[in-house]
């Protein structure tokens, strides 16, 4: 099964820790996409207060950024975990989620 996630939440806000509970829930047993958005992209800064917990993500989980959400709140390429993919148009997301995703779980 194909899980998807749409993550608007910072590495400090409470919804954050509601994620990484359900990503411990499917992972290991699903495919998982993780699509990082509005807030959600400072997880993809590399020096966030949960950088373990991403890094390891990408371990068997394809994680997203939205790059004009990046850009918005000055997030360089040079600062970015990687592995991290950019896409730059919310309807890649919505195409992705629509075609490939069989549940999405958005924070």
């Amino acid at each position: 099964m194909h899980i998807g996630y749409i993550l608007t939440k910072t590495p400090s806000e409470k919804g954050f820790n509601s994620f990484l509970k359900f990503v411990e829930l499917y992972q290991n047993k699903n495919q998982l996409s993780i699509y990082l958005v509005g807030n959600g992209v400072y997880c993809a800064r590399k020096d966030n207060m949960a950088f373990d917990k991403i890094k390891n993500l990408l371990n068997d989980s394809k994680i997203y950024a939205n790059s004009d959400d990046l850009k918005a709140r000055g997030i360089s390429i040079e600062n970015l975990i990687n592995g991290i993919i950019q896409f730059s148009h919310y309807d890649q997301m919505v195409i992705d989620i629509m075609d490939n995703f069989d549940q999405v779980l958005s924070f």
